[in-house]
């Protein structure tokens, strides 16, 4: 028995084995600091499944526009959102998920830290706070996240007076009664404008966004609704996702793992608002801002006339790796916060402290200078991502030089290719264009006419050079000899004689005739029974008549024939090639029979073929 073939060991590298930076360099690791969820330049690029839809704020502006409802709604503390910059608000999901997959593993557990391109990066409540300028104080008393009693759609008065006795009610459906309600009240109308605010775009947490019974219930009195802090809110709705979950047994033990597996996947689902992050990564990497494929413009989302945000593309990932790698990168580690004063605003008084946080905010605060090598640990199962190439010239340079006509070298020989010169840059006009065309149809429609009368003339009479052939074959046969009698199938018949069709008779000093005569000649001298008047006329040829309704051939045998007689030649005893048989397509519109013809094996010669022209 053959042994069988052992399983080649597959090695697969260590986790915590900090990567190879450069080659023959040395990593200065500081161990102080956070660990990274992903190793240096190991990253994942996967999709994001976003809930918030930042256009429903152009959508409120445009459809409550010059109303004492969006007046309101303006002086409140939801009317700084409608002063974001319109240029950076479609939401970039690889540039979100790249600080996703940059963030370090530290405490506490509300604030995320990330190291882009070597250098950290805060996003915690403050900075929620300063882009969004939503109130992020603390909670009132007796309020709890995610807990109270619970409210039944359908069943709440407010509930009742805002949507009846719909149960199952979607943002779209608050936005089509929005839109298309002209005799809506006032007081409906700007609750139904903060419901959809609120529940689809700072707390979007389903795939298709539905009102919040418990938020609807809160905006029975729009005063306690409008000083609630809905920033803090809306933030831990957020950072949720981001960060690792907390530790639950049997579910959720290795919380880090956990988050691992859920960015590595296809995609990845985020709650809350989390184009605040992308905000505050713009404003800590102002470079990022030159990547955006829209024209540079201060339109906020109040100047937007369409109601729809601007719809342009979004920073993709090369272009995130462009300013990663860019030796001039400049990164705020912590942008400039504009605290509001409220009790307790930015701060989590549950916050643990951690002590490689501390070290890491004194190096910010000393003005240290951080750079790749410095981070360590991470997850090293994705590929080594590389520095992307620098930016090509445009092709449309290229193709300009390739247009010049290049000069030849006069030290060597020219290549085919000079021989052809390119086409101009000069383009012709449409209606140029269909002049031509109707020029080009006109000739070949002349053209076409010209044949069919050229085709028509040439059934109508017997080619001329036919009859040459039959008059000068019959002044050889002697007089008393009786002419044998031809049958059809004797005849070639052929329907495009017209190239040599004339009214003059050629002269007698044919090529074709003078061979023919040369032939009969060399024959008789060489067989005496030829002279005489019975074999003077029995030469006969093989008559093929080749069409395409006929596909059998017919071959006449005259009964003078001995089959022991000498043939009188190979050039008349044997049924001449394809190429030497003059054939005739089949036409259709001709329904008139046509004469028989002599049968012709060798066409006639050049110069006399141009002469019936």
């Amino acid at each position: 028995m053959r042994k069988p073939k052992s399983k080649k060991k597959v090695y697969v590298e260590d986790e915590e084995t900090p990567p190879q930076y450069e080659i023959g360099g040395s990593s200065s690791l500081d161990l102080r600091l956070p660990p990274r969820l992903f190793a240096t330049d190991r990253f994942p690029t996967r999709r994001l499944n976003i809930y918030s839809s930042p256009d429903l704020l152009p959508f409120i502006r445009n459809v409550l526009r010059d109303t004492p409802e969006l007046e309101t709604i303006r002086q409140s503390c939801f009317g700084k959102l409608f002063d974001l910059p319109a240029r950076q608000c479609p939401v970039s999901c690889k540039l979100i998920h790249v600080f996703l997959t940059r963030q370090l593993v530290c405490l506490p557990k509300n604030t995320l830290w990330s190291a882009f391109g070597g250098s950290p990066f805060r996003y915690g409540l403050e900075e929620f706070g300063t882009v969004t300028g939503l109130p992020c104080g603390s909670y009132p008393e007796r309020y709890t996240p995610n807990t109270g009693k619970a409210i039944v759609a359908g069943k709440d008065r407010v509930w009742k007076r805002l949507f009846g006795k719909k149960k199952y009610v979607t943002i779209a459906d608050l936005c089509r009664m929005l839109e298309t309600d002209k005799d809506m009240d006032g007081w409906n109308k700007i609750r139904i404008a903060l419901i959809i605010i609120f529940d689809g775009v700072l707390i979007a947490h389903k795939q298709e966004a539905r009102p919040t019974p418990r938020y609807v219930r809160m905006v029975e009195n729009l005063k306690t609704f409008l000083t609630f802090p809905w920033g803090r809110e809306s933030f831990l709705k957020t950072i949720s996702c981001m960060k690792p979950s907390k530790f639950v047994p049997k579910k959720c033990e290795d919380h880090v793992a956990t988050l691992v597996k859920k960015l590595k996947q296809r995609s990845f689902r985020l709650q809350g608002f989390p184009l605040s992050l992308q905000l505050v990564a713009f404003c800590a990497i102002p470079q990022l801002l030159d990547y955006i494929p829209a024209p540079l413009n201060n339109l906020t989302v109040m100047d937007l006339e369409d109601g729809n945000l601007p719809q342009h593309k979004s920073i993709n990932a090369i272009h995130i790796r462009r300013v990663e790698f860019d030796p001039n990168l400049v990164v705020t580690p912590i942008i400039t916060i504009k605290s509001q004063p409220q009790p307790g605003w930015g701060l989590f008084s549950d916050d643990v402290k951690d002590d490689s946080v501390i070290y890491l905010e004194q190096l910010i605060a000393d003005q240290h200078s951080f750079n790749k090598h410095m981070w360590h640990g991470g997850v090293t199962s994705e590929p080594i991502i590389k520095k992307p190439k620098n930016r090509s010239k445009k092709k449309s340079d290229t193709i300009k030089q390739s247009l010049k006509p290049r000069l030849p070298s006069a030290r060597k020989q020219r290549r085919i290719s000079s021989y052809f010169t390119r086409s101009t840059t000069q383009s012709f006009t449409n209606v140029q264009i269909t002049e031509m065309v109707i020029q080009i149809s006109t000739q070949m429609k002349q053209l076409k006419r010209e044949m069919k009368r050229r085709k028509k003339r040439s059934h109508a009479r017997q080619s001329s050079f036919n009859k040459l052939f039959s008059r000068r074959k019959q002044s050889n046969t002697p007089s008393h000899t009786p002419e044998p009698t031809r049958t059809p199938t004797d005849v070639l018949h052929n329907q495009d004689d017209g190239p040599m069709e004339t009214d003059v008779l050629p002269q007698t000093t044919s090529p074709i005739i003078s061979q023919y005569e040369a032939q009969l000649h060399r024959d008789s001298a060489s067989d005496p029974l030829a002279s005489s008047p019975a074999s003077d006329h029995c030469i006969h040829t093989r008559s093929v008549h080749v069409s395409s309704n006929h596909n059998n051939t017919c071959v006449h045998t005259s009964p003078d024939h001995n089959v022991d007689s000498r043939q009188v030649s190979p050039v008349f005893n044997h049924t001449p090639p394809i190429s030497q048989m003059i054939t005739h397509p089949n036409d259709a519109t001709d329904d008139y029979d046509e004469p028989p013809r002599t049968p012709v094996s060798v066409q006639p010669p050049w110069d006399e073929l141009s002469s019936t022209q």
